[in-house]
This record gives C-alpha cells, structure tokens and sequence, in this order.
C-alpha cells in the first residue's frame, strides 16, 4: 500500500499542478504540488489506518485533476482548431460611424481617432469577416477607466464557434517610441486561466483584438498618445506626408496674407551660396553624415546642392581645408519614431561604424508638432481644448526619442562633430498676427525639450529658429499659392548657416 501511495501520490501532485497551473498561476501550481506530494510521503510513516485514507485521497484528487485537465485541452483544442461557422455581424450603425472617424485621418498628417466602445466592437468583428481560419464567433470590447486618473484598459469577452467555451481577459496598453506596447492580464479560456506558457495558446488570437502596430505600419503612423478610458479609447499621433497644412480655413488666411504682402518680405541676401555636390551621396571618408526629415531631403527646392546640407558640406570643406564625402539620409515625413523605428537610424549607425566620420548634423522633431498645428483644431487658436491634447501628445514622449537617438549617434561616432538643428517655425510669416506669436511661443518650448537634452550630452546646436522668426512670408513656400512649410533657396542658405555658427 506504501508503494501505492508513492505512485499515486506523485502522479496525483504533478497532475493538481498542471490543473492549479492552468486555473491559478505558477504561485498555486508549486504550492498544490507540494501539498500532495507532503501528504503522500507522509503516508510512509502513518498507521495502516491513516495510509487508507490518504491513498483514496491521492487517488481522488489524481482522477479529478487528470480530468479537469483532460476536459480543458479537448475545449482549448477544439476551440482554437474549429473555424467552421459564421461570424456575428457588427451594428451596421457603429461600424459606419467607425468608418467614417478612420476615412477622415487616413489622410492627415496629424491626427486624432477618438472611438467608442462600441465603433470598436463593430470594427473589430467587421475585421474578422472572411478570415477562413478565424475560430471566433463574436467578440465584445470594454473600456475600463483607470485609478486615480491612470491609463485605464481594454477588457475583452469572446465567444468560439465551438459553442459552449468563451474567452475573456484584460488588455493595457502603454507606448514605446511610437510603437504601441500590448500586455495581456488575466486571460482565461473555458475552465481554464492562462497564465504563463498556457497563455501563449491565446496570443495570436488577442493580438487581432489589441494589437494596433500592423495597421500604424502600413499607414506609417507613428502614435503619439493613447488614452483609454470613459468608455473610448482615444489615439493621437502623425502618418508620413510632407504637407503639414491641411486646415482649409489657415490655408484661406495664409492666401489672404499674400494678397497683402508688402516688400517687407522681400527675401534677405543668401550668405554661403549653393553648394558643391548636387546628390545625396558623395566620395570617401572621413564623412558628414546627415540624418533627418524633410529638410534633410532637400523638399521645396529643385536640386540637392541648393538645401542645407549640401551648402553645409560645402562651407565646412572650405572652412577645413578637407574634402568630405558625403551621405544624406534624410527621409520625407520622419518623425522621432519612425526615425527611431522605419530604419533611418539604423542605416546611419550601421554607416558610421564603418566608416570615417567628422561631421553628424540631426534635423527631426518638427513632423511631431507642426502638423498638429496645421490642422483644423488648431486653425483659429492654440488654446480649445482639443488643440491642446494634440500639442500636449506632440510634447509626451519627445524628449524620450530625442534621448535615445541622441546616445545611438554618439555612441557610433564618438569622434564626429554632432550637430542637433531646432525647429524653425514657418507660421512665422512676418505679417504680426496672433498665430506667429503662439506657435513662436509653442516652438521655443517644444525646441528647448531637444536642445537641453544635446547640451547636456555636449552636442551643437544649430539654432534654426531665431533667424527665420518673421520672415518665413519669403524664406519659405508659406505664402504661394499652394502654401508649403519647406524652405525656398535662402530659407536653406540660413538653415545651413545656422550649423556653420553652431560650429562657432
């Protein structure tokens, strides 16, 4: 009988384990296991009476746990395995309001998508219509508010076509440059939690209900703030694009201010002149590697030699008495995160390592703001609310990316010259309205966030801002008839001056 109570005492723990394992968490799994697998070497030394009682024990709690768990696997295999069944249809009422909020960003380049609990059930189950391998029947999404004013999460209640199993669980969401971050909590399955390994089971299936990332990549979004609570979840942030201005009514005002244009803002005289190299690539080492956005690509004007990075490269080559090759990595519509995220810094580490470098200018951050600023909740003042969750988005995070990029290039090119660019500000017209003075003011404060950090980190800064501040009516696109924030030639003239003074 002690040989009984050994054998099924060890089986009856490793057996309690996997159920606790299953229902509670790794905790409960080791501390069930250890009960039973205590009270059968226990029965090594009871008296024949006690032995008796402790072997049926054993055996009962071997014969219910084997089958406790035995019924879970067949519902969590099943359940995941069968896709054959319709797919309940979303409210036709929520998915066409869904529709309509996602259509209206998908072409702006700063946006804010503010969807109900119940836009997202709709647009979550009109998703997995026609998805073949899908085992899922309906699904149902709830927005639970945080603690005290915290980030609250996302719980979920979804049924199998299976019949007879649900699934259910919590989701937080949190942001890491521009990626959004999905925890699962509390996922359960039938009879089941899922804790640990168990959970993987339902991880691919959650990720179709919670992770955003695939679609942000293929709109190249980089988000900028997700709040989740008051039953919606609200997401800001910016998509690749090169026109910044998409608010009709400061497109009207930017056309009338033409109109009016006086000599005043006749442009000033250019200072270094186009420069040598008219690619983006050029000769050998040592290097002047430019990393950026827009500007770095040269946007507003006809040839690379005329932007601030040829006319840099040519100045500083001058100054030196060397020849640098030189390599512009400069992409459209980059932001912090997709600097950080789509590959751009990637290419520039990867090249600096490799090769000779003396000189590292940095332009990015102006793609998280201005196009919050050239949109319609921002066209008649900074100061509504809406406008100002936008501007306060822009601002979260920034000097997080700035930092990270910052460390990448100096630890790649500790020898190199780094030199970080603020923004200028193209509202900046020169003409004394309202709207220069605040974004004047908003671009000083987001500006100083950067410049700090790369002071600290002892790099240059090349201050754009000031000396385009009232004259963007004639260094800048701003005033044509299709108002543009890119520079013309001499707004490039003052952009590359600005990294020749930093050098001082």
């Amino acid at each position: 009988m002690k040989v009984a109570v050994v054998i099924f005492g060890v089986l009856a723990a490793v057996s309690v384990g996997i159920a606790a394992l299953f229902k509670f968490g790794e905790l409960f799994a080791i501390l069930a296991f250890v009960f039973v697998l205590a009270a059968a070497i226990y029965g090594l030394f009871a008296p024949r009476p006690v032995l008796g009682g402790i072997l049926a024990g054993v055996l009962v709690v071997f014969v219910a746990s084997t089958a406790f768990v035995g019924l879970g696997v067949f519902q969590l295999v099943k359940a995941l395995t069968d896709t054959e069944g319709p797919i309940d249809a979303p409210d036709p009422v929520a998915l066409a309001s869904a529709d309509a909020k996602v259509d209206e960003i998908k072409d702006s380049v700063a946006f804010r998508l503010e969807l109900t609990e119940d836009e997202m059930t709709a647009y979550v189950l009109d998703g997995l219509q026609g998805e073949g391998d899908n085992p899922l029947r309906s699904v149902s999404l709830d927005v639970v508010d945080g603690a005290d004013g915290e980030q609250g999460s996302l719980l979920f209640d979804a049924e199998f076509k299976s019949g007879g199993v649900g699934a259910s669980g919590s989701v937080s969401i949190k942001l890491e440059m521009g990626a959004v971050q999905v925890d699962l909590d509390d996922i359960s399955l039938g009879a089941f939690s899922m804790p640990g390994i168990a959970e993987n089971a339902l991880e691919d299936l959650v990720e179709r209900i919670a992770d955003f990332n695939t679609t942000l990549a293929e709109a190249k979004a980089d988000v900028q703030a997700i709040t989740i609570g008051n039953d919606r979840i609200v997401i800001v942030g910016t998509q690749v694009g090169t026109n910044l201005l998409t608010s009709q009514a400061l497109l009207s005002g930017l056309q009338q201010a033409a109109a009016s244009a006086v000599n005043a803002l006749d442009p000033p005289p250019e200072r270094l002149g186009a420069g040598r190299v008219n690619s983006t690539t050029e000769g050998s080492g040592p290097f002047y590697v430019a990393l950026g956005d827009s500007l770095a690509a040269n946007v507003g004007v006809l040839e690379p030699r005329d932007g601030y990075v040829s006319r840099f490269h040519n100045t500083v080559e001058a100054r030196d008495g060397t020849t640098y090759g030189l390599r512009n990595l400069g992409i459209p519509g980059e932001t912090t995160g997709t600097l950080i995220r789509a590959g751009q810094l990637d290419d520039a580490i990867a090249f600096i390592k490799e090769n000779e470098v003396a000189y590292v200018s940095i332009d990015i951050g102006a793609n998280n703001l201005l196009g919050h600023l050239g949109s319609d909740a921002c066209s008649e003042t900074l100061s509504n609310q809406v406008c100002q969750s936008r501007l306060t988005s822009a601002f979260d995070g920034y000097g997080a990316d700035m930092e990270f990029i910052f460390d990448e290039i100096i630890n790649a090119a500790p020898d190199a010259t780094v030199i970080f660019m603020v923004a200028y500000n193209p509202f900046s017209l020169g003409l004394g309205t309202e709207l220069e003075a605040t974004t004047d003011a908003t671009l000083t404060d987001f500006n100083r966030i950067a410049a700090t950090i790369a002071t600290d980190k002892g790099i240059l800064i090349a201050d754009a801002f000031t000396p385009m501040v009232r004259t963007t009516g004639s260094t800048t696109h701003m005033l044509d008839s299709e108002p543009d924030i890119h520079p013309v030639p001499i707004g490039y003239d003052i952009l590359a001056g600005a990294l020749l003074d930093a050098l001082g």
